[in-house]
């Protein structure tokens, strides 16, 4: 657990906050600052001096994740409520004279003098200032084109290799090559993947993220990271898989494991839907170099609603294939389609051992399973459906290692053999597609 208080950075103020890491301290700060203190878009320096005054702490009882604790009343405090005394906004000119009198931690973090309009833009080729980060930090950068996306992402990446820290940067053709070059000599320095190819299956990409940090983090030692899992070209049913990793990535990651992870999106070629979504599940926003807490941030009740929403419609008519958990009548008839689909031989052959293990393992949960397929232009799906309800909307994401459920394996298996594998569940019950290109 992390905590901080208030009164470190803006003397006088009595606001507790603690959570799981920085990152979760650091949302409520942002809403409790823009209340509390006006500071609706804080400056960089601000962020910094949280960060550093931001310490390890052991609860003595259980109670909310995340909490302001007004010490006078001992209980929680609605930092929203107008009527209560130092709710009320100051306005912007003495307010910006009060915190940059009080603030000697701002001062001290490479502000001089006040801050105009509370924002801070991070300069291309500038280091970012303040200690290293200690925990997790899931971050959306916005950009637009090429040279937008250099000038967010090449900062982030000499800041991390003048730190002494890995990086790895996953992003797609272009900006994969484009960005190599930006770095010269110093991109041997850095771990490259291309997203299409790492990517091409999101449910792939948060084991790769694992291994990174398994392989290079440790206590003391931060990691970076740069993934940029959704671009405008993709697929609308992988742009979905997408931003349900994006949104399971605030829960992957344990918030002890010091990985500062960006993710661009390209506002130039993506449509609002997509941007909008990007909010929901960054808990922080990059703009132009502005520094901000989202909004719209959904944290957990995201990944639900996500996790729970039904799958749309196929659009084709389905045909519907009888299973039976002791023969192999599904798994020929599967086969058959796919020939008849123009599917290469051995994506056939690993669709229908996919198919038949998530079958088995649904099977052995319910009892009840219906099989369906249908032709896409580029694909051919296969869909199972039970009533039984999974309750991990991370599973196929797990370690390799160690014993797991037969559902998690059996979709896991998936995840490695096939292009894309969509698992929704709720009340109603489970549905796994599973696709295979042509």
């Amino acid at each position: 657990m992390k905590r901080f208080a208030c009164g470190d950075v803006i003397p006088g103020c009595g606001g507790v906050f603690t959570g799981a890491g920085d990152q979760s301290v650091l949302d409520q700060v942002l809403a409790h600052v823009a209340a509390d203190h006006g500071l609706v878009r804080p400056p960089l320096p601000f962020i910094e001096s949280v960060m550093t005054h931001t310490h390890p702490f052991v609860p003595t009882r259980n109670g909310h994740h995340l909490r302001v604790i007004d010490p006078d009343a001992g209980r929680r405090v609605d930092t929203t409520d107008p009527r209560r005394p130092g709710n009320q906004f100051t306005p912007a000119r003495d307010r910006d004279a009060r915190v940059t009198a009080q603030s000697s931690a701002v001062h001290t973090a490479g502000t001089n003098g006040p801050m105009p309009g509370n924002v801070r833009r991070l300069e291309p080729g500038r280091p970012r200032p303040g200690k290293a980060h200690e925990t997790y930090r899931h971050e959306c950068v916005l950009y637009a084109g090429t040279a937008g996306f250099l000038d967010a992402v090449v900062p982030f990446v000499r800041d991390g290799l003048a730190r002494q820290e890995p990086v790895m940067v996953a992003v797609a053709e272009p900006r994969l090559r484009a960005l190599r070059s930006a770095l010269g000599e110093d991109a041997e320095r850095v771990v490259f993947a291309d997203m299409a190819d790492l990517g091409h299956n999101p449910a792939l990409i948060i084991p790769a993220w694992r291994d990174f940090t398994d392989r290079y983090s440790g206590t003391g030692r931060p990691v970076r990271g740069i993934g940029e899992p959704i671009w405008a070209t993709r697929q609308p049913e992988e742009i979905a898989e997408a931003q349900l990793h994006e949104a399971l990535l605030n829960m992957a990651v344990p918030p002890d494991v010091p990985l500062w992870l960006l993710c661009p999106y390209d506002t130039a070629a993506l449509d609002e839907r997509v941007l909008a979504e990007a909010h929901r599940s960054h808990p922080v926003v990059v703009d132009s170099g502005d520094y901000r807490g989202s909004t719209g941030y959904g944290g957990t009740f995201h990944v639900e609603e996500l996790f729970g929403a039904a799958l749309p419609d196929p659009g084709a008519p389905i045909t519907t294939i009888a299973f039976d958990p002791h023969g192999q009548g599904h798994i020929r008839r599967i086969l058959r389609s796919a020939e008849e689909a123009a599917v290469p031989a051995d994506r056939a052959v690993k669709l229908a051992a996919a198919v038949d293990e998530i079958a088995l393992a649904a099977d052995r949960d319910s009892g009840r399973v219906a099989v369906g397929l249908w032709h896409r232009p580029t694909a051919l799906v296969c869909q199972v459906s039970d009533p039984g309800m999974i309750t991990d909307p991370m599973i196929g994401r797990g370690s390799a290692a160690g014993p797991s459920h037969s559902r998690d394996r059996a979709v896991r298996l998936a995840n490695e053999l096939c292009d894309l594998v969509q698992v929704r569940s709720g009340s109603a019950g489970t549905t796994v597609r599973v696709h295979s290109s042509r």
